[in-house]
């Protein structure tokens, strides 16, 4: 899975490279990537001549704002990639999008898992997508304070294994990371999330 570092490692590096791109070809290979849309035809009507205004991230998806009040939403799935090419590069077998600028340049989704996902939709109705409002805690984001975290621990009172892996309690960790936070934190994920001491939220919080 491409969890909430990955893509938030992504954003940071496609933000300012795409800032101001107007798209020019839009390319999908499958219509399973772009099945919230009728067919690949209404997907590309949908970014056809339309400039990037802002990219950010939600959770463990990237939200490129288009200057037609509508927003493109990428899920990298499993094992997607997103990344910034020249507008000649051809692309390789996993390449599942492909959308070119008019200054030159290119948005490449690679996606080795074939379960990425691309859709456009009115910015005033992101709220709507499911994946957005899961109501976990993005913890790269600056909502994510020590006092809501011990918070949300005290009234979950679930196994920290689980609890740290649970989508409406922190996004994007996955075994990988979770295992990895609460080694270094030195706790157990059998432990009750309510039963922890103020020092050792801190330190999961860290």
């Amino acid at each position: 899975m491409t969890y909430l570092p990955e893509v938030e490692g992504i954003r940071k590096e496609l933000e300012k490279e795409v800032q101001g791109k107007r798209f020019k070809d839009v390319y999908v290979k499958s219509a399973t990537a772009v099945a919230r849309h009728r067919n690949r035809p209404e997907f590309y009507k949908a970014l056809d001549g339309r400039k990037i205004e802002s990219l950010s991230r939600r959770g463990r998806l990237l939200l490129f704002e288009l200057d037609d009040d509508h927003t493109l939403v990428i899920s990298l799935g499993t094992r997607g990639v997103l990344s910034r090419e020249t507008a000649n590069s051809p692309g390789g077998p996993d390449t599942q999008f492909t959308g070119s600028f008019t200054t030159g340049g290119a948005l490449h989704l690679n996606d080795s898992g074939k379960d990425g996902e691309l859709f456009v939709v009115p910015t005033s109705e992101l709220e709507t997508v499911p994946e957005l409002s899961t109501g976990g805690i993005d913890a790269l984001a600056d909502t994510f304070t020590w006092p809501s975290f011990a918070q949300e621990l005290a009234l979950r009172q679930q196994p920290l294994a689980l609890l740290m892996r649970d989508e409406t309690f922190i996004l994007g960790l996955g075994d990988l990371y979770a295992d990895e936070i609460l080694w270094s934190a030195g706790l157990a994920g059998t432990r009750g999330s309510h039963t922890l001491t103020s020092q050792e939220v801190r330190r999961l919080y860290r």
